[in-house]
């Protein structure tokens, strides 16, 4: 029986390669494995995202400095900056090496001293070009050379090491003798879970049901050939084992084809510069996991053999022919509608976790988007089986759906399912846009170190001498903190600033009883550090006021004239400003503060995950318009004889255009309206009993999605038109 089983598969395979023509079979087999290894490239790059983050991860780990001591090893000073050039992260650190011993950072062949710097590739780039003008006032120092792959996240990084001999006086600095922890990587919280969830269910779904929409390419000729066998003595077993072997070699064929143009968009991902990679993405970090990708692979061959099998189900092929629906049976629903209240059930049973992750909610999100191309057939007969007449060529594509709606319904079903995803991925978005806070009104928020009143007066006076910024008022302040370990915040100003009555130079105000009083020795920062006290409050000029914030410190500038290693910042607020002179403004501070713009602060996590799965459902939507398009191809291949006899008869190219636009945009419009209502009814599920939010419905952005469906219908009409003309000539009426 086994070897019965084989030979039928392996007569299914040799008619695949050479029935009804080399080169009708060529391209026939071509077109499905093009759709087949279409959905391989999405498979292996989607098991390729644990690999992925854990390997950037581990690198962002192992460059970060520890500060535990080591034997033989002279630690450096190390503070942490983040800064941003024109929308793109700016990381590094600042170092200041206390030996001749320093500890090995990943990547670099040695850190650098005061007056250089170690660039990663892309910023050693960057202030090369001319779109680094703007940048390279930041970097004044000689470049020491690059980081390697093993300090980076990614090829795209603006990453670097400046050596400095001022940062053990800075905020946040701490000696560190080595590199290297574990990884650390934020919680998500339940809306985030439910995007990753959503995001990665949509851009799976829609493979599976390109894979089956490809094994059924060429049907019609297929069930001719499978009638000949019939004629021959072949039985009905037979016949399934053979169309099976047939669809067995084409996902073979597109496994191999798929897994060529994987290592081919393996090799371009250092390439894509998108923000939403956040730096890129080494090639050698797209690693499938095999534990997801191998049952993923092996599914495609035997999903591919049991959807050709299926598809014989309502055809009767005999010796003298095939016959489809001798008696048209019209579409049950009741059965269509199981995996939508199956997945509804399903989202409703994982309750009680309020963990998007519940195989329970996966379960349901996977149902109720298979649903779709499950219930489209159905519509599609009902909604063409009431159209009424018009022009002919409304006439001429009604009544083609009225006699096959089901493949109308399967070209169309991709698309479908990815708006569906992707209107419940705006949803949550939406939601989770609005439970954000708003942000300020204030645009830029800058913020300078200083150890000196020098320092203070010089970030001052370049501030004001940037265009429109002579008014903006800066604000100096910081922490004091006494022998006992308590701390009070202090104001540094002119008497003009502080604004307090009968005010002096020199002077030093306390606000209310509490804070610190006349001749106590103190020290600038939360921590004190070693050595003697830094400032003693001049008793003679202290006072006591109750117009100011209690325990608050207002000292005017003479009065720090005796101080010590000041530790104080310097705050202004720009309440508008242009990208240029944002950068600028970053150029005035250095390295030695930061410049908070409108945006900067949003949480990385939650970016890197509406940017990937932004572009995620851009490319499968581009894949399903690339099923339709193959598979509208060949629809015209199969029917050039009988457009052939329609040119014949007098209908016009124009027409017959026409024609093929209708019958692709009345299933879309159906198409339309049930992927909108499954997606904001998976919306509704999802949001108000999973994570418990109220529903947001962002209309323009619905409306936007459902607008790209259309106008992919219309990209896939103009593309075939030349497809049509060739199918129309006459030398087509000829038998084959």
């Amino acid at each position: 029986m086994i070897r019965r089983w084989t030979a039928d598969l392996l007569l299914g395979v040799r008619l695949a390669v050479g029935g009804g023509g080399a080169r009708t079979a060529l391209v026939r087999l071509s077109l499905t494995a093009a759709g087949v290894g279409l959905g391989v490239v999405v498979l292996l790059t989607a098991t390729s995202l644990p690999h992925m983050l854990a390997a950037r991860a581990e690198r962002a780990a192992a460059r970060t400095p520890l500060p535990a001591a080591v034997a033989g090893v002279d630690p450096v000073q190390a503070a942490a900056r983040s800064d941003e050039f024109r929308g793109r992260g700016l990381q590094g650190y600042l170092v200041q090496p206390t030996g001749p011993h320093p500890p090995a950072a990943p990547g670099v062949d040695r850190l650098p001293g005061p007056g250089e710097v170690v660039l990663s590739p892309a910023l050693a780039a960057l202030l090369r070009s001319p779109e680094g003008e703007l940048l390279r006032p930041r970097f004044p120092q000689r470049v020491l050379g690059t980081i390697g792959e093993a300090g980076l996240t990614g090829p795209n990084e603006l990453y670097f090491y400046l050596g400095s001999d001022t940062v053990a006086g800075q905020p946040r600095a701490f000696p560190a003798s080595g590199f290297g922890g574990p990884p650390h990587r934020r919680d998500l919280d339940p809306v985030e879970l439910l995007l990753v969830v959503v995001g990665a269910t949509t851009c799976l779904v829609p493979v599976f049901v390109f894979v089956v929409t490809s094994t059924r390419l060429a049907a019609a000729t297929r069930d001719r050939r499978l009638a000949a066998l019939r004629l021959v003595g072949a039985d009905r077993d037979q016949v399934r084992r053979i169309a099976a072997g047939e669809a067995l070699l084409a996902s073979v064929a597109g496994l191999v084809a798929g897994a060529g143009l994987f290592l081919l968009v393996r090799a371009l991902v250092p390439a894509i510069t998108v923000s939403a990679f956040r730096g890129g993405i080494f090639a050698a970090d797209v690693v499938p996991d095999w534990r997801l990708g191998v049952p993923a692979l092996l599914a495609l061959p035997l999903l591919a053999c049991a959807a050709a099998v299926f598809a014989l189900r309502r055809v009767v092929i005999e010796p003298l022919g095939v016959v489809r629906r001798g008696t048209r049976l019209r579409r049950k629903l009741w059965w269509r509608l199981l995996p939508a209240v199956a997945g509804g059930a399903s989202v409703v049973s994982g309750l009680g976790t309020d963990d998007p992750r519940n195989p329970l909610v996966v379960a349901g999100v996977v149902l109720v988007l298979a649903a779709v191309p499950v219930v489209l057939p159905w519509l599609v007969e009902r909604v063409a089986g009431v159209l009424g007449g018009g022009s002919p060529a409304w006439l001429l594509a009604v009544r083609r759906l009225q006699l096959d709606s089901a493949t109308a319904a399967r070209l169309v079903s991709g698309i479908a399912v990815v708006l569906a995803g992707s209107i419940t991925l705006q949803g949550v978005y939406a939601r989770a846009e609005s439970d954000r806070p708003p942000e300020p009104d204030v645009r830029v928020l800058v913020t300078a170190f200083a150890t000196s009143l020098a320092d203070v007066q010089a970030f001052t006076t370049a501030l004001h001498a940037l265009p429109g910024l002579g008014d903006v008022r800066v604000e100096t302040g910081g922490t004091l903190r006494n022998a006992a370990g308590e701390t009070a915040s202090v104001v540094v100003g002119t008497c003009a600033a502080l604004a307090i009555a009968d005010c002096r130079d020199g002077d030093v105000y306390a606000g209310g009883a509490a804070g610190p009083g006349p001749g106590e020795r103190l020290w600038f920062g939360t921590a004190r550090p070693p050595g003697p006290p830094q400032w003693t409050i001049p008793a003679e000029r202290y006072h006591r006021t109750g117009g100011q914030e209690p325990g608050t410190l207002f000292v005017t500038t003479a009065a720090l004239a005796t101080a010590t290693g000041l530790g104080l910042s310097s705050t202004a607020t720009i309440p508008a400003a242009g990208p240029d002179l944002v950068e600028r403004v970053r150029n005035v501070v250095g390295w030695t503060g930061s410049v908070d713009s409108l945006g900067t602060g949003r949480d990385g996590t939650y970016a890197l995950i509406t940017g990937v799965l932004s572009v995620g459902s851009v490319l499968v939507l581009l894949l399903a318009a690339g099923s339709l398009l193959i598979a509208a191809w060949e629809q015209l291949r199969e029917r050039r004889r009988s457009l052939a006899a329609l040119m014949a008869d007098g209908a016009g190219r124009g027409m017959l255009a026409r024609s093929l636009l209708w019958q692709l945009t009345i299933p879309v419009a159906v198409a339309v309206v049930v992927a909108v209502l499954t997606g904001l009814g998976l919306d509704w599920l999802l949001l108000t009993l999973v994570v418990h939010r109220p529903m947001v419905v962002d209309v323009a952005a619905v409306g936007l999605l459902a607008a790209a469906a259309a106008a992919a219908v219309l990209l896939v009409t103009a593309a075939t038109l030349p497809a049509l003309w060739r199918s129309t000539s006459l030398e087509h009426l000829r038998e084959e």
